[in-house]
């Protein structure tokens, strides 16, 4: 019984190393600075990738289009436990 739950600590010390440090706010504004446009508006979210899992914001900021559809998305990942910026993709 000992061995196990010394394994169940372990486990979830190894899962949990994708805690949010960055907040939602901060993400934002870290990934607003990596932007060449002026946007119309954007989406923020929060996923897990890897094994073991670690947490990211994803933000999208884009320009809409008055028909309908966007010109201009630009999709910035900020890993929320240290706020660097690991990946940028843009579409024009």
């Amino acid at each position: 019984m000992v061995a196990l739950l010394a394994v169940i600590l372990v486990l979830v010390n190894v899962l949990d190393q994708g805690k949010t440090q960055v907040s939602k706010e901060d993400a934002v504004a870290i990934a607003r600075q990596r932007i060449d446009f002026k946007p119309t508006g954007y989406q923020i979210r929060f996923i897990r990738r890897g094994i073991p899992s670690r947490g990211f914001w994803v933000a999208s900021f884009y320009i809409r289009k008055a028909a309908g559809g966007y010109s201009r998305v630009t999709v910035i990942l900020v890993d929320a436990a240290t706020g660097k910026v690991t990946e940028v993709r843009k579409t024009t």
